[in-house]
C-alpha cells in the first residue's frame, strides 16, 4: 500500500506535492495574464497556516503612468464587500440586537415585495441568500452606472415593483438590491450608519488602515488603482469607474475599498473565525459558521465536475460555498467597471488567497486564481491562461459557423418616410426608475434619464417607432433599443426598452414608461 501511494504521488503522473506557488512561477504567471488579457496591474496575497506567503504588487496603477501597484495600492473590492456586510450582521447577532430570522419589516417597516406573503415572512437570512424570487440582478439600473442620484430610500421603495418569476426561497437569482437593504437594517437597529459601523466594528478594530467603508480621508486619497477595460479592442482608462472619496449608495452590497495588505487581515480573521491577526475577537465561531453554512442551492455543471470535481455549490451568508477536489471553498468575486476582485479560503488547508485588479478581465482573474489555490492541493496542475484561451477560440468559432442573431421582432417595418420626431416628445415615468425626458436637440431626438446621468444620449431612428441608442460614453456597454408605443389616435403613450447585445452590462427589460405629458 505504501508504495501504491508513492506512486500516485510521483512527479510527471499529473499530481505534484502541494507546496504552493513558487516566486518566479508567480511572477511568470501575473506577466502572462496581464499580457494574455490587457490587464494593466494586479495585487495578489496568499495566506497559509497564519503566515502571509506573498503579498505583492504587478504592473502598473494608470496606463501612461510610471507609478506601480503594491501591497497599499487602493482597490474597488466590488462585491467581496457584502461579507463585510454580513459580518456587520453577525456583530449585531452575538449581541443579540438582530436575529437572523427576523422578519426585515421588524426592522424597516416601510419594507414591501411583490407580494404579501412574502414580505410578512421575508427575513435577515433571505437578504443575504439571493433567493427572494426575484429575477437575477433586478433594478441594478438604480446602481450602475454611477454616479447616480438614487437613494436608499428608491430602492426600499422599488422593490414592491419587481415580480417574483420563481417560488420564494426555490431558486437561485442573484442580486444587489437586496444587500442594500440588509446594510440599512444596521443603522435602523444600531443608530449607527453602515459604513461607520463597518470601520469602526471591523476594520479598525482588526488594524485595517488601508481599507474604508465610509468617506475615504483626504489623506488616504492616494496609491489609488485607475479602472481600465478594452474598449473597441483597445485598453483604455474608464473615467466614470475612479476611487471616489464618498462611498456610493451601493456601498454595502459593493462600495468597499481597500489594499491588499488589509485584505490579507481580513482574510486572516475570516480563516480564524472572527479572531483577528492580534488576536481581536470581531464575531463569534458560532457565526463564522452562521456565514459559512449553505444556504440557496446553485447548479452544478458538468464542467465545475471535469475541472474541480464539483459536487455541490451554494450560497451562504456574503459568501460562496462549494466542495473543490475534496476540499471546502469559501469564495466570493467582485466585478465593476475596470476592477476585479476574488477571494477563495480553503479552511482545511489554512489557506486564503486575494486577487485584485484594474482590469476588465474576469478570465484573468480566474486563471490566477485557480492556478494558485490548485498549486497547494496534490492535484493535476494545469496551464489556466491556456485553458480559458482554447476555450474563448472554440467559442468563437462555434459563434462564427452558427447562424446570425436576428434583431428582437419589435414590429414590422412601416412607410418609406422618418416620422415626425416632435410627436415623441415628453417625459415618460417609470414606476421605478423614474423619469426621463426625451427631447429635440438640433434636429436630433435625445434621451435623459433624470436619476441616472450617464444614460443621456441620441435616439438614432430606425424605422417606425423604434430607435437605437449609442451611449457616448463608450465604455457603458449598455446600448439600447426604444420602442414607442401609439394608441387607437396615434398619439404616443408610452416606450419600452431592450439591450441591443446579450453581452450588454445593463437590462432594460423590467422598464415600463408611461408618458406623463
Amino acid at each position: 500500500m505504501l508504495c501504491l501511494l508513492v506512486a500516485l504521488w510521483a512527479p510527471g503522473l499529473g499530481a505534484r506535492e502541494h507546496q504552493g506557488i513558487s516566486d518566479s512561477e508567480l511572477v511568470e504567471l501575473a506577466g502572462r495574464a496581464m499580457k494574455e488579457y490587457q490587464v494593466p496591474g494586479m495585487a495578489i496575497g496568499v495566506i497559509k497556516s497564519d503566515k502571509v506567503l506573498i503579498r505583492r504588487g504587478f504592473g502598473i496603477r494608470e496606463m501612461g503612468k510610471p507609478q506601480k501597484i503594491d501591497p497599499e495600492t487602493l482597490f474597488k473590492i466590488a462585491s467581496n464587500s457584502k461579507a463585510f456586510t454580513t459580518a456587520a450582521l453577525a456583530i449585531l447577532v452575538d449581541e443579540e440586537r438582530v436575529s437572523w430570522q427576523d422578519t426585515v419589516i421588524e426592522h424597516i417597516p416601510e419594507f414591501r415585495m411583490n407580494e404579501p406573503w412574502v414580505t410578512a415572512n421575508f427575513n435577515v437570512t433571505d437578504l443575504l441568500t439571493h433567493r427572494s424570487g426575484m429575477k437575477r440582478f433586478v433594478g441594478d439600473l438604480m446602481l450602475w452606472p454611477e454616479p447616480n442620484n438614487f437613494t436608499r430610500a428608491d430602492i426600499i421603495g422599488a422593490l414592491q415593483n419587481f415580480e417574483l418569476v420563481s417560488g420564494f426561497r426555490t431558486e437561485y437569482a442573484y442580486d444587489n438590491q437586496l444587500y442594500i437593504v440588509a446594510g440599512e437594517i444596521i443603522p435602523r437597529v444600531s443608530g449607527v450608519p453602515w459604513g461607520e459601523f463597518v470601520e469602526k466594528r471591523i476594520m479598525q478594530p482588526a488594524g485595517m488602515k488601508r481599507c474604508f467603508a465610509d468617506a475615504i480621508p483626504k489623506r488616504h486619497m492616494r496609491n489609488l488603482a485607475t479602472p481600465h477595460g478594452v474598449i473597441d479592442g483597445q485598453l483604455s482608462i474608464i473615467e466614470r469607474g475612479r476611487i471616489p472619496r464618498q462611498p456610493p449608495m451601493s456601498a454595502a452590497a459593493g462600495g468597499i475599498i481597500c489594499s491588499l495588505g488589509d485584505m490579507l487581515t481580513w482574510v486572516s480573521t475570516q480563516l480564524n473565525h472572527g479572531i483577528s491577526p492580534d488576536g481581536r475577537v470581531l464575531f463569534s465561531e458560532m457565526q463564522s459558521k452562521e456565514m459559512w453554512t449553505p444556504r440557496t442551492l446553485q447548479t452544478v455543471r458538468d464542467r465545475d465536475f471535469e475541472l474541480h470535481k464539483t459536487h455541490f455549490k451554494a450560497y451562504g451568508l456574503g459568501w460562496r460555498l462549494a466542495d473543490v477536489h475534496g476540499y471546502k471553498e469559501v469564495s466570493h468575486t467582485g466585478t465593476l467597471a475596470g476592477f476585479r476582485s476574488y477571494v477563495v479560503l480553503i479552511p482545511e488547508l489554512e489557506l486564503g488567497v486575494v486577487f485584485l485588479s484594474n482590469g476588465a478581465s474576469s478570465t484573468a482573474r480566474a486563471a490566477v486564481m485557480n492556478t494558485i489555490v490548485r498549486s497547494f492541493m496534490p492535484v493535476e496542475q494545469r496551464d489556466w491562461i491556456q485553458l480559458y484561451k482554447d476555450e474563448a477560440e472554440a467559442r468563437d468559432e462555434q459563434l462564427r459557423l452558427s447562424t446570425i442573431v436576428e434583431e428582437p421582432a419589435v414590429e414590422a417595418p412601416q412607410e418609406c418616410c422618418d416620422p415626425d420626431l416632435s410627436s415623441f416628445t415628453g417625459r415618460y415615468r417609470d414606476p421605478w426608475f423614474g423619469d426621463v425626458n426625451i427631447y429635440l436637440d438640433d434636429g436630433r431626438l435625445m434621451f435623459a434619464a433624470e436619476k441616472s446621468p450617464k444614460l443621456t444620449g441620441p435616439m438614432q431612428h430606425h424605422y417606425g417607432n423604434r430607435f437605437k441608442i449609442l451611449w457616448p460614453d463608450r465604455t457603458l456597454k449598455a446600448d439600447a433599443w426604444v420602442t414607442f408605443e401609439r394608441d387607437a389616435r396615434g398619439a404616443v403613450i408610452a416606450m419600452t426598452m431592450l439591450q441591443v447585445s446579450e453581452d450588454d452590462n445593463y437590462d432594460f427589460t423590467d422598464l415600463e414608461f408611461s408618458r406623463v405629458d
